[in-house]
């Protein structure tokens, strides 16, 4: 999927999240479970909107109630700053994107994937010799010499596998 894809589904995620403040039947508990784990896989566990939705509790004791305003009542208050926190991350998605860490993750994965597709279509022996050359001290253009001798002896099929594979994967 590609990032602009990634980014409008994270914001219909969220939005969802805006929207389910707005019902009948709301329950605060469930909302914030979900909505943090959406916003610790958008922008990582350490991200301040999570403490942000962490603090909302609807406290109906009498200190809670004596200092809500008079114009909102303390739960509409706590749904207001849920949804403010939802709205500032669906337009930090907007401007920014996914945040960096999440594009390397998501790099990270999909090479391992590659690799992982190609060492299942090389036979034993040239997986081990790859590994040798990967881990060799040598220079990357010694490197990459020496991987390309490896791959240039493989048949015609094998590489035909490995390409469509690697086309797969990206998809």
């Amino acid at each position: 999927m590609e990032d602009n894809q990634k980014v409008d589904k994270a914001i219909e995620l969220l939005q969802g999240q805006v929207d389910k403040l707005l019902a009948k039947d709301f329950d605060l508990k469930a909302w914030k479970n979900h909505t943090i784990l959406i916003l610790s896989r958008l922008f990582g566990e350490a991200d301040p909107k999570i403490s942000q939705i962490q603090k909302l509790d609807f406290e109906f004791n009498s200190w809670a109630l004596r200092d809500a305003s008079g114009n909102e009542s303390y739960e509409a208050g706590r749904k207001r700053i849920g949804r403010e926190t939802l709205e500032a991350a669906i337009a930090e998605l907007q401007l920014f994107g996914l945040p960096v860490e999440k594009k390397q993750e998501q790099q990270a994965t999909l090479c391992g994937e590659i690799t992982s597709l190609i060492f299942d279509e090389l036979k034993g022996s040239d997986v081990k010799r790859i590994h040798e050359i990967l881990q060799s001290g040598g220079s990357k253009e010694e490197k990459a010499r020496r991987l390309r001798e490896v791959l240039e002896a493989l048949d015609e099929k094998s590489m035909r596998q490995v390409l469509a594979g690697i086309l797969m994967v990206s998809k």
